[in-house]
């Protein structure tokens, strides 16, 4: 348990946490595992500092939450060494570095209060001070004088008072003007004396606000640590279903709240986003007025906490969860259409077609190609793409069915970007009968081959999680957090019936390529947690075609004439499972 203080140079030289592991070693098995040179991986780095970061904060904001009075100190210095990660990456980086040092300094304040160890107080001096030396123009300086300033008062380190002076004149220059020989006069002087005003306010019990020309702050005040969101919230909607994506710039803690019409004001549902901020233009109302939703609104409900407000029309049930890179939380909404839009519909004669004479309402299918636009999916070690592969199976499937008479839509029908939680949306808002998302795998072992169906559902394979993880673009460690949230979305969620789709989709494809191509390998029928997946309410499944990462199966993946097999056999297993619902 001991060993959180081991100085601003060179400490917390840990073991780094699972999320970051896990994370490296998702993308180190991409690099490798489908052929992308290290060169062109390595062109990313600078990235990384930015990114290291927000997971530190993301750490920190989930670690601390409501559990801050059981932190071990293990716990903070798995924080400190994520922060620690990030600044050694690239310490002459203008936001992170600062931002890490400010953090870093922090946390070890907190540790002391809880451990009254006076070496967590020194060491955060330290960190204060590497803050203001080496970023004097950054504006954390201010927020880093104070809190060195903190520690002087406490007379716990004399020996600081020569350094918190000389720093003080340093940022005094522009921030207060003049420099300062001692302690007790000048800029140090009269930052000090605000510094025992504002402690013998605390004692006293005082809320009285001090002025920003201090440069004294409260700790609800800083907001460096924080995420924000990143985009308009954004909606799908039809007369009965409306999904809502939120997207942040890191994990965030959310509650939501179901609210009773009072008055003037409809019945709301609101989310909180704890250690978030929303900026100004994303908070203008949005009108949506789909029979569910009256429109959306965004607000900062204090300075660490973001509120988005639904106002409803109407409403059966909600679902909420989040999900990674990019993070967001998803809200799907579903209500009784209002009896005033509802239009009675005739019967009429008419000769059905072969999708309606299967019986049971197997009437409109959505197509789903994977990856696409800046998402190329797995890459094959001849260039070949998953995104192009999935898209011409998707376009013949399409074709096939069409000609069949099922209704068909595609989620896309061009080389363009769609986010996963859009591809489930749309199949919800078009009341589609049945979602089938196409997919090619890949993986580390080059001789892993053939063909897999997956239902929605948790893993209980190495395989199952590294497919679902690389499918989902997170880390297996990511994944498995993701789990704990399916186990309460997944209770109304057509489970049986997916996994009854599934069985019989695998079944028509293995069966179906054997006879034309002999040697095809069933790996079965699987289950995993797939974003694509989450909140689908019509049987849904995922299938993978194959594996790039195998010579052989790459070669086949290139043939127009397999991929058309491929297709063939898809559609026989729709109409299969259609037939078994008669």
């Amino acid at each position: 348990m001991a060993g959180l203080s081991r100085g601003a140079q060179g400490r917390g030289r840990g073991n780094l946490p699972g999320i970051l592991t896990c994370y490296a070693a998702l993308v180190l098995s991409l690099c490798i595992g489908v052929g992308v040179p290290t060169a062109q991986a390595n062109t990313h780095l600078p990235d990384l500092s930015t990114k290291q970061y927000k997971q530190a904060a993301a750490y920190y904001n989930n670690s601390r939450g409501f559990y801050q009075k059981t932190l071990s100190r293990s716990d903070w210095q798995n924080c400190i060494v994520l922060f620690q990660k990030a600044y050694q990456r690239d310490t002459s980086h203008p936001e992170i570095g600062p931002k890490s040092l400010y953090m870093m300094a922090k946390i070890y304040g907190k540790a002391y209060k809880q451990f009254g160890m006076n070496e967590d107080l020194r060491v955060s001096a330290e960190y204060y001070e590497k803050l203001i030396f080496t970023f004097p123009d950054h504006a954390l300086a201010g927020d880093a004088m104070v809190g060195m300033g903190r520690i002087v008062l406490k007379d716990k380190i004399v020996t600081r008072q020569h350094l918190f002076t000389k720093g003080l004149a340093l940022y005094a220059k522009n921030e207060i003007g003049g420099a300062t020989s001692d302690v007790g006069g000048g800029a140090a002087g009269f930052l000090l004396s605000r510094l025992h005003e504002h402690a013998r306010e605390r004692e006293n019990g005082s809320q009285k606000e001090v002025s920003s020309a201090t440069i004294l702050k409260d700790d609800s005040q800083d907001l460096a640590h924080l995420a924000h969101i990143n985009r308009p919230v954004r909606f799908w909607s039809s007369d009965d279903y409306t999904r809502v994506v939120i997207e942040t710039s890191a994990p965030v803690r959310f509650e939501d709240h179901l609210l009773k019409a009072h008055g003037n004001k409809p019945r709301r549902l609101y989310i909180d986003l704890f250690d978030c901020r929303i900026p100004r233009t994303y908070q203008n109302p949005a009108l949506i007025q789909d029979g569910l939703l009256k429109g959306s609104r965004g607000a900062q409900f204090n300075p660490t906490t973001s509120r988005v407000v639904m106002d409803l029309e109407t409403i059966s049930q909600y679902k909420i969860f989040s999900l990674q890179e990019p993070y967001r939380v998803v809200i799907d909404i579903t209500g009784k259409k209002p009896e005033q839009l509802i239009q009675t519909r005739q019967p009429q004669d008419k000769d059905y077609t072969l999708a309606e004479q299967f019986g049971l309402g197997i009437k409109t299918i959505v197509v789903d190609a994977g990856h696409g636009g800046k998402d190329p999916g797995a890459l094959g070690h001849g260039g070949l793409r998953e995104k192009d592969v999935v898209l011409k199976v998707a376009r013949k499937v399409t074709e096939k069915l069409s000609k069949s008479g099922y209704t068909v839509i595609q989620t896309r029908e061009n080389d363009v970007f769609l986010p996963l939680e859009e591809r489930t949306a749309i199949a919800n808002t078009k009341k589609a009968d049945l979602f089938v998302s196409i997919h090619v795998n890949a993986t580390l072992n080059r001789q892993a081959r053939g063909i897999e169906t997956y239902y929605l559902s948790l893993a209980s394979t190495p395989e199952e999680r590294q497919s679902a993880a690389l499918e989902n673009a997170v880390s297996t460690k990511q994944l498995g957090e993701l789990e704990s949230i399916l186990k309460d979305i997944m209770k109304n969620s057509k489970i049986k019936e997916s996994r009854k789709f599934a069985g019989t989709m695998q079944d028509s494809l293995i069966l179906g390529m054997q006879k034309r191509y002999g040697n095809v390998e069933s790996r079965g029928l699987r289950k995993a947690p797939f974003f694509v997946l989450i909140g689908a309410q019509m049987p849904s499944i995922l299938v993978e075609l194959g594996f790039l990462s195998n010579r052989d199966e790459e070669q086949r993946l290139r043939s127009s004439g397999y991929l058309d097999g491929l297709a063939s056999e898809i559609v026989m297993g729709i109409d299969q499972y259609a037939m078994s619902l008669q």
